[in-house]
């Protein structure tokens, strides 16, 4: 043998020894009871450097080589795993090598290897970046790299130190080299010291490590400087008590060559900069999504370690990420069953807008009559209608209820939910004959303008009053309501009608607020058109939605110039579709309906708008004449497509138009006297149909569909009749996706 590299003995104690043999690794087994040798292998490869050597559970040795590229060089390009049986048969090898061409350089170097209680395989080394241990490049220096008990890579870490490891018998790992540190099994590192000594390290059956090197001064190792010969380097030995989990750890004891170190630290000191894991979130979540510990230094005097710095622990889940906020191994939040609620009294109630925030909570408004109970104990009108505001959780349990009015006829038409968990709600508030004030919650309630006037009203997740506004223009007009959308930053854009009576030409408008309330702008979008109550298919719809950049897109009627202030004409012929900048102003501008429509007639009026991955969805009605880019459709609802710039994609008749939505997989969600689901390119995925009138759909995060409207008995949908109490009742109901 011209050198041994390493030995290790089994459980019947019989001994391998790992050596080289003029640049090559051999293996040879010495048995225990007659010290004769049992068999010698020679291990593959030429140019072999160095050999490290442990023992599974079952006895057979793991060998680890590093090997050179010629005799002439003395630097490691590569090592090899080899597992033996106890017979000397090959079980398997794993080769890491550097990945760039061996002419141009590449080093990876095994300095260590140990073996858990499952038999997995620990080696540490180092590398010079150009080396793939099976989970991707590391950075230059020192490395872990773990193997299965069959040789299949498991992963790789970059470590602080890199020359010797050990593994407790509970998992966590311990690297040493000019320093120590502990990992657990993941390799995510728990605590750490610097040394000005170098390690070979062993564990104890207590957990403490015993650590063997050398030194070139009067190391402190925690329990006071050892001595030092003043020679080039000394000898020591040391043992640690290593904290775990953020525990403080103890010194032990130390020898120099030349004398011995002092005694233990109490438990309430540390080693000053030793680095220890932290975490204080709950049991089983560290390391699960996003959820890691911090560290904590040891103060520069050892009184204590400082502050947990850098921990992440669970926090709400947030539906719409992909990450999982609350670390429980789910990144998605979990499907409710599907449910259903009905509230209602003796008048006509209904529910106008639904909308869904980052927990899957709904909020519900629309208006009811008389006195309604929708969980929380009997709301009752102070006029002919009020409005109503609902919290419901994602299984449908109310949260609370809100009721707000005057002795007018007030409507809540519209609700979203911004960014930060806030509620905007808005709708119509009185007419001419009312005389009461109407109040939010705010200390000043908001008095009638004489005429129907818009309201917008703010509001936090807990139902509390933030702001509200009774009109959004500054103009004793009729003002009606018609849809609400919030940006990014929290704006508000409403879209209403502004006119004298009903018809009358009634300009559409889009204004603009701020976070807080405030207005930014007003700005009409198409000409003036007449307004007629008793159609319901005419275009007298404002549509608004906005776009991931913040542009707005909204859709509203325009009508032929020769049609007439007329009040029995349908009005409706054609639609326009605009983008508007955040700041009002038009980037493109879309006529969409017959191209010479008749003096009577639907033609075609805008019903449901939305926006998924900046293209633009729409539902319409259209009576049959009307070619909208892809060919004549039938009469009937329809739905379209555009893109950011406006342009015709697609349009095809769909079984209902009323509500439109877009599920976070862009899949589409069109409701009305029913409910159906189609796949980004309009392809039906399921319909189901029920006896009642759908006003709105909100798509929770995990794409739990969830719609609201007006039903006129107990209807079933899917989940048993609803209460019914008569007229028009409120429903909302949900539907797994």
């Amino acid at each position: 043998m011209d050198s041994v590299q390493q030995i290790a003995v089994d459980a019947h104690g019989d001994m391998y020894v790992a050596y080289l043999q003029r640049e090559r690794a051999h293996l040879a087994k010495i048995g225990a009871a007659r010290k004769d040798i049992l068999w010698t292998e020679e291990l593959p490869g030429r140019y072999i450097i160095s050999a490290r050597l442990a023992l599974d559970s079952a006895g057979n040795p793991v060998a680890v080589l590093n090997l050179r590229s010629n005799s002439v060089e003395n630097v490691s390009k590569s090592f090899v795993v080899l597992k033996y049986a106890p017979t000397g048969d090959l079980l398997w090898s794993q080769d890491f090598q550097a990945t760039s061409d061996p002419s141009l350089g590449g080093r990876a170097t095994a300095r260590a290897v140990a073996i858990n209680a499952e038999d997995e395989i620990f080696v540490t080394g180092d590398t010079d970046g150009s080396v793939d241990f099976g989970s991707g490049l590391l950075p230059a220096g020192s490395a872990l790299v773990k193997l299965d008990a069959a040789g299949e890579p498991m992963f790789s870490r970059s470590v602080r130190f890199g020359s010797d490891v050990a593994v407790y018998p509970a998992g966590d790992i311990i690297v040493a080299g000019r320093g120590l540190a502990m990992l657990d099994a993941s390799g995510t590192e728990l605590w750490s010291v610097n040394l000005d000594a170098y390690a070979h390290i062993s564990l104890s059956p207590n957990g403490a490590v015993g650590a063997v090197g050398f030194a070139e001064g009067p190391v402190d190792f925690g329990t006071g400087p050892i001595s030092y010969g003043g020679g080039y380097n000394d000898a020591y030995v040391a043992t640690f008590n290593p904290p775990r989990s953020g525990d403080d750890g103890e010194g032990g004891d130390g020898a120099g060559a030349t004398g011995t170190g002092g005694g233990g630290d109490p438990p309430a000191t540390c080693m000053p900069g030793s680095v220890v894991a932290c975490y204080s979130g709950p049991a089983g979540t560290r390391g699960v999504g996003p959820c890691a510990p911090g560290a904590q230094t040891c103060l520069p005097d050892g009184a204590g370690y400082g502050p947990c710095v850098g921990e992440v622990t669970p926090a709400a889940e947030i539906c719409v990420t992909p990450e999982d906020e609350d670390c429980d191994g789910e990144p998605h939040c979990p499907l409710q069953p599907p449910w259903s609620r009905g509230y209602g009294g003796a008048g006509a109630d209904a529910g106008w807008s639904i909308a869904s925030d980052t927990a899957g909570n709904y909020y519900v408004t629309g208006s009811f009559e008389g006195t309604v109970d929708f969980g929380a104990g009997p709301l009752t009108s102070a006029g002919p209608t009020d409005v109503f505001l609902l919290k419901l959780d994602p299984a449908g349990a109310l949260l609370w209820s809100k009721r707000f009015g005057s002795d007018s006829a007030d409507t809540g038409h519209a609700v979203a939910v911004d960014g930060s968990g806030n509620v905007l709600l808005a709708g119509i508030h009185g007419n001419n004959n009312g005389t009461r004030d109407m109040s939010y919650g705010g200390c000043e309630p908001l008095p009638p303008l004489g005429s129907e006037g818009v309201f917008v009203a703010k509001f936090d997740p807990e139902g509390n009053h933030i702001w509200s506004r009774r009109s959004v223009v500054d103009r004793r007009m009729r003002h009606l309501f018609e849809q609400l959308a919030v940006d990014a930053l929290g704006d508000v854009y409403v879209a209403f009608f502004l006119g004298e009576w009903y018809w009358d030409p009634s300009s559409p408008y889009v204004t603009k607020l701020d976070s807080a309330g405030n207005l930014l702008w007003s700005k009409p979008l198409t000409a003036g058109i007449p307004y007629h109550v008793e159609d319901q298919r005419q275009s007298d719809n404002v549509l608004l939605a906005v776009d991931s950049a913040g542009f707005v897109i909204a859709a509203s009627a325009s009508i032929s110039t020769s049609i007439t202030n007329d009040p029995s004409c349908p009005c409706a012929h054609r639609f326009t579709v605009q983008k508007l900048t955040p700041t009002g102003d038009v980037v493109w501008s879309r006529e969409l309906g017959p191209s010479d429509p008749a003096d009577t007639g639907i033609g075609t009026s805008a019903l449901a708008l939305a926006v998924d991955a900046d293209e633009i969805l729409l539902t319409a009605y259209t009576d049959g004449t009307v070619d909208l880019g892809g060919g004549v459709l039938p009469e009937g609802p329809v739905l379209i497509k555009l893109d950011a710039a406006g342009e015709h994609v697609s349009s095809q008749p769909i079984p209902f138009g009323d509500a439109l939505a877009v599920d976070p997989s862009g899949s589409i969600v069109i409701a009305g006297d029913g409910l159906s689901k189609l796949d980004a390119s309009g392809t039906t995925l399921w319909t189901s149909t029920f006896d009642a009138s759908a006003k709105d759909i909100a798509i929770a995060p995990n794409g739990t569909i969830a719609l609201t409207g007006a039903v006129e008995g107990a209807t079933d949908f899917g989940t048993g009749p609803i209460p019914y109490a008569a007229g028009t009742d409120v429903f909302v109901a949900t539907m797994l996706p």
